[in-house]
């Protein structure tokens, strides 16, 4: 099945957002994440996939244990002079259970004011919200930065 079929069918195929289903977008994403940044276990430091100057794809190591690590996934953006990260994408990953958990999109970790759901949305659909935006944003990022040569930041 190919990524995008599985995506959809993820999302379609569960509209009762529970633990489980929670777990599988967990699983999904370190899965892809894996496929995208294939030494990311031993990473410690800053990195950068080098395939398009215009639009570098940055991870920037927060936390590194034999176990654990805590990154953001990131294009870094000019505008008036200044650098803006979007988007920003903060998650943990956790090696030995082989999950990926996003903890903050854009520093934030609030479904917008415009979402239909907003008055009725539990902890449980909000890591849906988050985790599902992961697996659609590594989809697009493992299609464009195929054969990306990822590099330590300077």
């Amino acid at each position: 099945m190919r990524d995008e079929d599985l995506t959809k069918a993820i999302y379609d195929a569960e509209r009762t957002v529970n633990y489980s289903n929670i777990c599988e977008l967990f699983e999904s994403n370190f899965q892809k994440i894996c496929r995208l940044i294939p030494l990311l276990p031993g990473i410690k430091d800053d990195h950068v996939a080098l395939k398009d100057e215009r639009n570098n794809l940055h991870l920037i190591c927060h936390e590194k244990s034999p176990y654990t690590g805590t990154y953001t996934l990131t294009h870094k953006h000019k505008l008036d002079g200044a650098s803006i990260n979007r988007p920003d994408i903060r998650f943990k990953l956790y090696f030995d259970a082989k999950l990926l958990e996003v903890i903050s999109i854009c520093e934030e970790t609030k479904i917008n004011s415009d979402h239909p759901n907003k008055s009725n949305c539990s902890d449980l659909a909000l890591q849906w919200e988050l985790n599902h935006f992961m697996l659609r944003w590594l989809d697009y990022c493992i299609d464009r930065y195929n054969g990306a040569t990822w590099q330590r930041s300077k």
